[in-house]
């Protein structure tokens, strides 16, 4: 019996290793979406899907092959460019891994970093690339434009080796996303990217992938990762590969993974993708009063049809300008209905079945751009039917970097994806069509897979099918077991005799009645510090208190102690330390806009002592001046607009016996500094 149950735990595990993968790739990815201001936004996608270039390159109005759909407004396309038809800059970092672990794979790094910079002098202009190397520090040795110069720098980086013992990975990708956001800032256009070679020898675990990704997204930077790993790559290898991936798709990037892929012909990929990549400018309409963040999708039209289509991702919206008029009729409200499809891929021979187009003979969910009238299946763009091997980017012969595996953030099988917007025209599937689905909302959704519209599929039923005779067998066993159990033969129990009672114990007199509460002051520890408004938008407190030893302000909201909605503002802006003594520092967090101290500058990263009385400026649009009623001079205490709370009264001392002397009041006695920070 028991060998029958392993048996069919076996079977089980082999069902479900073989059901089907869904597909990631929905042929267009979000790269970056700035902060809304008066109302409108400009995007930056990149299209994927081949059929959807193909239609993009061949003329007509772009903005009528793009569509924007916002959760909780409305949003239209108002014009699309491509950003290769432009002389807008691209600027690219190449970062190489030079601590010990990655030396086995020095070498064949740089044969893949030559490679693409074949490709970049074959196809790509007005493209600036930069060489650095990174340990336990960096070092960038050359920023070259053309790709002879590019191959001359790898050529002596290469010589240099790996010399750094450790490798502080994560926080020097971020700090490659900062040069490369500096060197070809958002606001220009153009496009920004960081492509890291890697063993994913991370021994440090100070930052979170997702900050490092959510920063990238912000400032327009994708990262893409080509992952090197062998057998010898030590405990914990797999959690790092996740990581390395989790980054680069949470930026919008590609992630390599070498051995897995064609690592070249991947990486040579990265450049005829910046070919596909365009700026949506989008005005909104319908937001509501005081509304300061929503999710967006994008979709990639074909006639009046969605073919394409990004994932929804998160952006600041301000209820300012234009954006809170209301939506004409022609604009629909609200996402789009979710995407509901087989989304299966097959492993041998990479055939996918995404949503949002059917057939004219089965009804079935195929790709954009397969051939109409046939069986169901479709070739995934980027992937020949023949090709056996996974879903990296690059992956098909001759499509270089058409396919990704981590083009889109958070995608890890999902095949739920935005559709069209209920009531938009075109939404309806063609009369007649089989699979045919109505969508909530009372409009008609993408045809869905016969399969799916028919029933579960087989391998879920053969799933249930085979969990029901498990639980039998194991039931059948139990009952077994129960049955050749003896029955336990009777136990006679002897009488208890009850001890003798217990004398009851002596009454205990009454404890005295508790003494009030004394009250305790919050901000013993601490000296009172306020941060005084002097300057700021509507909707302000007068002050705030600074009520612990760090105190972070910026615009990013449930995750800063002050919250300030202001587009000039950085997520974390500024940090305020406050120590027992009352000493007060600043730090600037490498603000965009700047954090000034009366008046000064501070460099990104600077931290400076304020003194009472002097003004913090962040940005040009807030200003906060530091008071301390307790530390600062009577001339320097805050005017008297300004509140203060008084502390609840205190229980009169008890009066000396008169034949005893007033006792001296003690004093309170503090350490002495250790520092400038105490």
């Amino acid at each position: 019996m028991t060998r029958a149950v392993i048996t069919l735990a076996g079977l089980l595990a082999a069902l479900l290793g073989g059901a089907p993968a869904t597909a990631a790739d929905n042929g267009l990815t979000v790269l970056a979406v700035p902060p809304a201001a008066n109302g409108q936004t400009r995007l930056q996608v990149e299209v994927t899907d081949p059929t959807l270039q193909k239609e993009l390159r061949s003329g007509g109005a772009l903005k009528d092959r793009f569509r924007v759909a916002v959760e909780q407004a409305g949003a239209q396309v108002s014009t699309v460019r491509r950003m290769a038809d432009s002389s807008e800059g691209r600027y690219t970092v190449l970062a190489f891994d030079q601590s010990g672990s990655f030396s086995p794979y020095w070498s064949e790094a740089f044969g893949l970093a030559r490679a693409y910079a074949d490709e970049l002098g074959a196809r790509s202009r007005n493209h600036t690339v930069a060489v650095m190397t990174f340990g336990k520090s960096k070092d960038t040795p050359c920023e070259e434009t053309t790709a002879a110069g590019l191959e001359t720098c790898l050529d002596k980086v290469e010589q240099s080796g790996t010399r750094q013992l450790v490798t502080r990975l994560k926080f020097y990708i971020q700090q490659a996303v900062r040069d490369a956001a500096g060197k070809q800032p958002l606001s220009r256009g153009g496009s920004r990217e960081v492509i890291v070679f890697t063993d994913a020898g991370e021994e440090s675990k100070a930052l979170n992938v997702k900050d490092v990704a959510r920063e990238a997204r912000d400032k327009g930077v994708r990262i893409h990762v080509v992952a090197f790993s062998g057998q010898g790559a030590g405990r914990g290898i797999a959690q790092r590969l996740d990581d390395m991936s989790q980054l680069a798709e949470g930026s919008g990037g590609r992630y390599i993974q070498v051995g897995d892929v064609d690592a070249q012909q991947a990486l040579t990929g990265l450049v005829g993708a910046l070919e596909n990549i365009y700026w949506l400018d989008v005005a909104f309409c319908g937001v509501k009063p005081g509304q300061t963040a929503d999710r967006l999708s994008v979709e990639g039209l074909s006639g009046r049809a969605a073919t394409a289509w990004s994932d929804s991702i998160s952006f600041r919206q301000r209820a300012e300008g234009g954006a809170t008029a209301a939506c004409p009729g022609t604009v629909a409200l609200g996402p789009s209905p979710a995407r509901t499809g087989t989304g299966s891929k097959t492993g041998a021979s990479g055939t996918v079945t995404p949503p949002g187009k059917g057939t004219a003979n089965s009804g079935t969910s195929t790709q954009p751009g397969s051939t109409p009238g046939s069986a169901g299946s479709a070739t995934r763009p980027g992937k020949a039917t023949g090709n056996t091997g996974s879903s990296q980017p690059g992956a098909a012969k001759g499509t270089p970097g058409a396919g990704s595996s981590g083009s889109t953030a958070g995608t890890s099988g999902s095949s739920a994806q935005s559709g069209s917007p209920a009531g938009s025209p075109g939404t309806s599937a063609p009369s007649g069509t089989p699979g045919s689905a109505m969508q909530p909302g009372g409009s008609m959704g993408s045809p869905v897979s016969e399969s799916v519209s028919r029933g579960l599929p087989w391998w879920l039923l053969a799933l249930l099918a085979g969990l029901g005779l498990l639980l039998l067998l194991v039931l059948i066993v139990l009952l077994s077991r129960r049955r050749s159990e003896p029955a336990p033969a009777p136990q006679v129990s002897t009488p208890v005799v009850p001890p003798p009672a217990a004398e009851p114990p002596p009454a205990q007199p009454e404890p005295p009645p508790a003494a009030p509460a004394v009250w305790k002051d919050p901000f013993a520890t601490l000296p009172e510090t306020r941060l005084v408004v002097t300057k700021g938008p509507a909707g302000l407190e007068p002050f705030y208190r600074v009520t612990k030893s760090t105190f972070t302000i910026g615009a990013r909201p449930g995750e800063m102690d002050l919250t300030v909605e202001l587009p000039q503002l950085s997520g974390h802006h500024v940090t305020v330390q406050l120590f027992k003594m009352g000493n007060v520092f600043v730090k600037d967090e490498h603000s965009t806009n700047g954090t000034f101290v009366d008046g000064r500058r501070l460099n990104p990263g600077e931290r400076v002592q304020v003194k009472p009385g002097q003004s913090i400026r962040l940005s040009q649009q807030l200003e906060l001046t530091l008071v301390q009623p307790g530390l600062q001079p009577a001339a320097e205490s805050p005017s008297a607009d300004v509140p203060l709370v008084a502390a609840p009264p205190v229980a009169p001392a008890a009066a000396q016996p008169p034949s005893e002397a007033p006792r001296a009041k003690a004093r309170t006695l503090y350490a002495p500094a250790r520092g400038d920070d105490e």
